[in-house]
């Protein structure tokens, strides 16, 4: 398993779980007066949403250094939740879906950092992102 991505940036660094939304039914239903059942007109198939979540983690020389990346990669990514970019996410799986956006991005806990005596310094959180597909 890999990271999963969107427009070519991953959305998490390890511990990376999706859950796939099935693809809406678009359909048009009437009922006639006097008639049994139902008259049904059927307009092929609307988006999904793809609900990711994982661990988002950056090191640093110092806390404060990690921190900082960290921040800073969340803050890029959170970027990509516009509305307005439209790429193809790629899932854990490697598996493509074209004709994505990212509707929300966001930590789902606080952020912790480790720090390690002599040696590098890690930050990292948990993260959720909401990837609406528009045809599946």
């Amino acid at each position: 398993m890999s990271a999963p991505t969107f427009n070519n940036q991953p959305l998490c660094t390890h511990a990376a779980k999706e859950s796939l939304g099935a693809a809406a039914v678009r359909v048009y239903a009437e009922t006639m007066p006097g008639l049994d059942g139902e008259f049904i007109q059927c307009h092929g198939r609307g988006g999904r949403d793809i609900q990711v979540t994982g661990v988002l983690e950056m090191a640093g020389a110092t806390p404060q250094a990690a921190h900082q990346a960290l921040k800073h990669a969340l803050r890029d990514l959170q970027a990509l939740a516009d509305g307005m970019t439209v790429a193809t996410y790629v899932g854990a799986d490697g598996c493509e879906y074209d004709d994505c956006i990212m509707r929300a991005y966001a930590p789902a806990e606080a952020i912790q950092v480790c720090s390690n005596p002599g040696g590098f310094h890690r930050a990292l959180v948990c993260i959720e992102a909401t990837i609406h597909q528009a045809r599946p």
